[in-house]
């Protein structure tokens, strides 16, 4: 397997477990990955380069790592941008929290936060928010909320935790 950032972040520890302590040793956010939920769901689906921005790497420097671990040549990669945080953008100011989801409560009772926000943010309403809190960064939330029309704005809210406001999708 050849490691770029479009790898998936499942298949690559399924062909290569050894690379999780790899992962791990360059960012405790992917101590997250030990999560059966976590690791069945958005693992999955995630590429390294998603992952990097969860991670708050860039992602030449997390796909060089890892195909130093298996010997592959290191080559450059493209970088790629990892959403800043910053102030409220005024839809956000305007709008009013409806719901409030907490991530990593879901991932500990063995809950899919990704299934569960969808659903929330197919609820709202003009002028009403979805919260989510999470310990990562939440790039595939936030990619597949965009994809469906959705407005998102990411807040670090501490060295490391971060909020996720989520309008409604326009119509």
């Amino acid at each position: 397997m050849d490691i770029t950032p479009q790898t998936k972040v499942g298949p690559m520890l399924d062909a290569h477990p050894e690379l999780e302590a790899v992962l791990l040793s360059l960012s405790p956010a992917f101590a997250k990955l030990k999560n059966p939920v976590l690791r069945r769901t958005v693992a999955k689906l995630a590429t390294l380069e998603t992952a990097a921005g969860m991670a708050g790497l860039q992602p030449r420097e997390l796909v060089a790592a890892l195909r130093r671990a298996l010997g592959q040549p290191v080559e450059e990669a493209p970088e790629a941008g990892v959403l800043p945080t910053g102030p409220a953008p005024a839809w956000v100011q305007a709008g009013s929290i409806r719901t409030t989801l907490e991530a990593d409560a879901l991932l500990a009772k063995g809950q899919s936060p990704l299934s569960t926000a969808l659903e929330a943010a197919r609820q709202l309403q003009a002028g009403e928010l979805l919260l989510v809190t999470v310990a990562f960064r939440p790039q595939p939330l936030i990619e597949t909320l965009e994809k469906q029309g959705h407005r998102t704005h990411l807040q670090q809210v501490d060295a490391g935790g971060f909020a996720l406001l989520v309008g409604p999708a326009a119509t």
